[in-house]
């Protein structure tokens, strides 16, 4: 963009007697304290912020215990332009308001939801045991790590989820026979083995062709295999979300089978909670958890994914759903810095970008560069 000389090279803001946004968040953002708040990084009293005394503000935004997140300075310019409703090169307290404060809100107080996704016994010590696999990961490595997050973390919503598959179901290696494949399918049914992807015609109500990871049988309805893993924490009042029934599609989301063509209740349970940010844990990273994160991210939820608490099947396809997930704006974090970030301490400037965004869009006042 040509803007890096617009930036002051101090790369600290002065010191803070109080932190505003704290204090936004015990006045249960007022009005009046969103205007302290603007106020306190308007020290000359001029009623507008210069680019100066706005990247101060974003430092003190996106920071953890005061301590800033570096941000580019590309990134900070576009959020100027785009706050910057008038183009006059100064930020006003409409603008600032208009602009920020639902991102603001999200950031110091947000309402989480930890999403876990298919801690299911056929994938842990059955069928489709993810030790089995390539990366042969142990499942039940993801369970302690589960456990104390829920103990140790005051989410406001928990969702378990569960492949909820029928006997016929289309992913099943067993099944193959009971379809036909298309010709353009790059394997043919009868030499297809297991974690091969087929080509299938597609009933006729639903699409022309299907394309399917061969799986060996798996989480069948009520069964077992299907059950959560004994060990994990049950909370109540949890929601719980059964996906993978329809014998035709597979379903790998939480949000919505893998063509889009039916979704689950997910969703409208999280927004009739006013959920924000959605955390997903469980099995298996580079299927499941990333397909729930991916559609988390399109629904418009910020959206972390709690490494340690994740196993996956293969390494290098965990690579590729990590640098996917990574350019949709969500973030990989441990489990230990996870209790800062429900709390509104630790306020990462990454997750933020896309809530930021469909404000903007919801006010008419974005414009793409």
């Amino acid at each position: 963009m040509g803007t890096k000389g617009q930036w002051s090279s101090s790369m600290s803001p002065p010191p803070y007697d109080y932190d505003p946004f704290e204090l936004l968040r015990q006045s249960n953002f007022s009005d009046d304290e969103y205007e302290r708040c603007f106020r306190f990084f308007d020290p000359q009293k001029r009623g507008f912020w210069t680019r100066e005394e706005f990247r101060r503000f974003l430092s003190s935004l996106f920071s953890n215990k005061q301590r800033p997140y570096f941000i580019l300075n590309d990134r900070i310019e576009e959020y100027f332009r785009d706050t910057d409703f008038n183009q006059d090169d100064q930020i006003d307290y409409d603008e600032f308001i208009q602009a920020w404060k639902t991102t603001i809100k999200c950031a110091v107080r947000p309402i989480s939801a930890l999403v876990i996704v298919d801690v299911q016994n056929d994938f842990i010590s059955g069928s489709l045991a993810l030790h089995s696999c390539p990366a042969n990961h142990q499942g039940e490595e993801v369970v302690p790590v589960i456990n104390r997050v829920i103990r140790d973390v005051n989410f406001d919503v928990v969702a378990y989820t569960y492949d909820w598959h029928p006997l016929n179901h289309i992913s099943f290696y067993e099944n193959r026979h009971l379809r036909s494949a298309a010709p353009e399918s790059p394997i043919a049914v009868d030499s297809a083995h297991v974690l091969d992807t087929v080509l299938f015609v597609g009933p006729p109500n639903l699409t022309s062709t299907i394309e399917q990871v061969l799986w060996p049988a798996h989480c069948i309805q009520k069964t077992p295999g299907a059950d959560l893993h004994p060990d994990l924490i049950r909370v109540d009042n949890a929601i719980h979300v059964y996906k993978g029934t329809n014998p035709e599609i597979d379903s790998y989301s939480a949000f919505w089978d893998n063509m889009k063509l039916s979704k689950t209740s997910l969703d409208d349970q999280l927004r009739e909670r006013s959920v924000t940010d959605v955390y997903v844990v469980g099995l298996a990273t580079d299927v499941c958890v990333a397909a729930t994160a991916m559609h988390a991210v399109e629904n418009n939820y910020r959206t972390v994914l709690i490494e340690d608490a994740c196993r996956g099947v293969n390494e290098h396809e965990i690579e590729v759903k990590r640098a996917e997930l990574n350019e949709c704006g969500s973030i990989f974090v441990d489990s230990d810095v996870v209790p800062g970030m429900v709390a509104g301490v630790d306020r990462r400037p990454e997750v933020a970008r896309g809530m930021f965004v469909e404000n903007l869009k919801a006010i008419g006042h974005y414009h793409p560069r």
